[in-house]
């Protein structure tokens, strides 16, 4: 806990008490025994990425802003590992107050980043669903199985990327899919 802390520039019972109750449950478990973790924001993340890269563990945070802690605890735990945040750049433009909005996307991706320091990690353009909604195969897959990209079902998700072709991945998740592989040195 010691480096989590560190890494954080926090102290050790403070860390401690983050991991405990920041991280979803079962995150230090599942991260102990792998060689490998891409950190991810949520469940849909984790739905579609495991799909896309199978030979590493796929681990949802609970949210951007728990991000760097994730890393640092699987880091700690000895794994390789590489981050992925939404850059949330369209998000903004469906809340309420959209310059507000905008403002504080932009301030908490840039602490994000800032606190991963040299942890390798992908940053997407917008969300998750912005890069699946350019991927014809993984919606035909969606729409058979009853779903919309509205419905943020990771189970849905998950079948639909298990069914769709490679050939029409959009560029920025092929682009994901090599920077992990780069990571680890053999493609993901």
């Amino acid at each position: 806990m010691a480096q989590v802390a560190a890494t954080l520039g926090t102290t050790t019972s403070r860390a401690r008490r983050l991991a405990h109750t920041a991280l979803p449950a079962g995150f230090v478990r599942a991260a102990q025994d792998a060689d490998r973790v891409v950190v991810v924001e949520g469940p849909t993340d984790v739905a579609v990425l495991a799909v896309l890269l199978p030979r590493v563990r796929v681990l949802a945070a609970g949210g951007k802003n728990v991000l760097p802690l994730a890393a640092a605890v699987a880091l700690a735990l000895g794994a390789g590992v590489h981050v992925v945040a939404d850059a949330d750049s369209g998000g903004w433009r469906r809340a309420a107050n959209p310059s507000l909005a905008r403002a504080n996307h932009r301030r908490a991706t840039a602490r994000v980043l800032a606190a991963l320091g040299g942890v390798p990690h992908t940053l997407l353009p917008d969300d998750l669903e912005a890069e699946l909604a350019g991927w014809p195969s993984f919606l035909a897959g969606l729409a058979g199985r009853g779903a919309t990209l509205l419905d943020k079902d990771p189970a849905a998700y998950a079948a639909a990327a298990a069914g769709a072709g490679r050939h029409d991945l959009p560029p920025v998740l092929r682009g994901l899919v090599t920077a992990v592989g780069t990571t680890f040195d053999d493609g993901g």
